[in-house]
């Protein structure tokens, strides 16, 4: 394995867990925009599609599924878990991601993609959708204007593992 991706793996893996951290630990979701989360959720179901074809090492296999899990978790504990839903700011967060992120990178992928394979194709749409996914996020912080430390360490660590996914390739 190229030591950029894991690099880049592992500050993915910390920035989640920084992200699960700060939830818990402060009890509220203040500042998170949902709406990035399910947005990476749907990126992480669709490009380890994959999982149930073959498999590639326990490693890959667990990075997967602790990716697919975790966000699913966040998601659910912001939407429907007392005492974390009940801070979350819906009026904040109201990026409409369905209508404009997932039409976007389809696009994108149409016009810009890696092969001429479907699953090629849903890859390309995966790496769009995932590039397009920390919009809402973005715009959530730049409407609330205080950040907490361990958000903006969550933030950072996923802007170092994109640099360093670059770096991969």
């Amino acid at each position: 394995m190229n030591i950029f991706r894991f690099i880049a793996d592992m500050l993915h893996l910390a920035g989640i867990l920084l992200l699960l951290y700060r939830i818990k630990n402060t009890r509220n979701c203040v500042g998170i925009s949902c709406k990035t989360q399910e947005i990476y959720l749907i990126v992480f179901c669709v490009r380890y599609l994959d999982l149930f074809m073959y498999f590639i090492s326990l490693y890959n296999t667990t990075m997967k599924l602790f990716f697919i899990g975790s966000t699913a978790l966040i998601v659910y504990l912001m939407r429907f878990k007392k005492p974390f839903c009940s801070t979350y700011d819906s009026l904040g967060d109201s990026f409409p991601h369905l209508k404009v992120l997932l039409p976007a990178a389809l696009v994108l992928a149409i016009i810009i993609h890696a092969g001429d394979t479907t699953w090629e194709f849903v890859w390309s749409f995966s790496l769009w959708l995932e590039a397009l996914a920390f919009i809402p996020q973005i715009i959530m912080l730049n409407k609330i204007r205080v950040i907490e430390n361990l958000t903006s360490h969550y933030v950072a660590c996923l802007g170092l593992y994109r640099f360093f996914y670059i770096l991969n390739w």
